[in-house]
């Protein structure tokens, strides 16, 4: 008999405390479920302009044609752009696969612009894509579209 009167308080005490506020089996969940981390967007100050920070915009020349196509000047300018060779080959580990690939460097310029910039691009590895410091990527930002051009779509 006295062990049936320390085992009800003790399992009317851990029935209260599941039935507190905050320990709902969504809340437990919530605590423990793990989170994915954000992928942390590149140093704004060197992305596409250093080697080690290039624009990586994958689909080989199609995904490079696409992203000039939507890259933009400050005030929505469109850009010209020149390829002026490879650098930097690399290799890519990927669980078994070694995947071999170089960055492309282009010379990129707009109407007022005095200095052309050299931006790395890697067609290779495809990732979230940025406009690169005093660029714009067309569809974000605030500036004009350029008079005179309609939208066009790109097929990758």
């Amino acid at each position: 008999m006295s062990l049936f009167r320390f085992t009800c308080p003790a399992v009317l005490l851990l029935t209260a405390a599941c039935a507190s506020p905050g320990t709902s089996f969504e809340d437990v969940m919530r605590r423990t479920k793990p989170q994915l981390p954000t992928p942390a967007r590149p140093d704004p100050l060197t992305y596409g302009t250093r080697p080690e920070n290039p624009v990586r915009v994958g689909w080989g020349d199609k995904g490079v044609m696409a992203y000039f196509k939507l890259l933009r000047g400050p005030q929505g300018q469109a850009v010209a752009w020149r390829r002026m060779g490879d650098c930097c080959e690399f290799t890519q580990v990927d669980g078994q696969a070694h995947e071999q690939g170089r960055l492309t460097i282009f010379e990129v310029t707009y109407e007022g612009l005095d200095t052309p910039v050299v931006l790395y691009v890697d067609a290779f590895t495809g990732g979230s894509v940025y406009a690169p410091w005093g660029f714009l990527l067309d569809g974000q930002g605030d500036a004009p579209p350029p008079t005179g051009t309609e939208p066009e779509v790109i097929d990758l």
